[in-house]
């Protein structure tokens, strides 16, 4: 099985993997004519990027983790090197070849990290692949992505649908808690709403609990960990710790 498999299988349940996986099918299926830019939104550790590597590898959507360096030349070579076409020309003439090879492909693409589309001036780069090619395109931000999409006038009327990322419920955390543990170690539900609440649902700092509780356990021979049996255990620390004497 492919590490890609894995993260597949680990993942689908979840609630937000299943409503980036809907929002990419109602791109794919829209009326002729309908825009084809999808929006998903939210906090990091919500399983954004965990649901893009789901949608691309079980949808067959091409998939592009955005980079804080990356320049207009290095995306369109990136996107490029996806569809095995030549990386060689100048900003223009790639963009001419990505819409071609992006309309003969024909698969939808995902845009990760989409927040420096903005930031590097690549959005509209974007804006012109979809006009051109006119593939879905699903771009993958933070929690104001949608607010910093509309002050682009040319680009939010192009969005066909926005999609929020949601918190983790118990359901998601017992998906989370079961892929992490140790094969034998059970969390129970009763700490794991614990964890799930100190945590306001945030799925990476979810995982980080359960490991550190699933750690603290083997060390004291536990393979059964409930609210009762941890006790007064200290959980994990979510904020930096401070210099001694104080922050200076």
């Amino acid at each position: 099985m492919s590490y890609l498999s894995e993260i597949g299988n680990a993942v689908r349940p979840l609630t937000n993997v299943a409503k980036m996986a809907s929002l990419l099918k109602e791109l794919e299926s829209r009326t002729w004519g309908a825009p084809g830019f999808g929006v998903f939104h939210g906090p990091p550790g919500y399983g954004k990027t965990f649901g893009a590597i789901f949608c691309a590898d079980k949808l067959d959507a091409i998939h592009l983790a955005v980079q804080s360096e990356w320049s207009k030349k290095f995306f369109l070579q990136q996107l490029l090197r996806e569809l095995g076409r030549p990386t060689k020309g100048t900003v223009p003439e790639l963009v001419q070849t990505a819409n071609e090879a992006l309309a003969i492909d024909g698969r939808a693409l995902i845009i990760d990290e989409a927040d420096y589309l903005i930031s590097k001036g690549i959005l509209n780069i974007v804006r012109d692949l979809h006009d051109g090619s006119q593939i879905p395109i699903l771009l993958i931000g933070m929690e104001n992505f949608p607010q910093l999409l509309n002050k682009h006038d040319q680009f939010k009327s192009r969005v066909l649908s926005w999609s929020e990322a949601l918190p983790a419920d118990m359901t998601d955390a017992r998906h989370l808690a079961d892929m992490v543990s140790p094969s034998g170690m059970t969390i129970e539900d009763d700490l794991l709403e614990i964890i799930r609440e100190r945590h306001t649902g945030n799925a990476r700092w979810i995982v980080k609990e359960v490991s550190h509780v699933c750690k603290e356990a083997k060390k004291l021979g536990l393979d059964d960990i409930s609210k009762a049996v941890w006790g007064g255990l200290e959980f994990m620390r979510d904020t930096a710790p401070v210099p001694r004497g104080g922050l200076k």
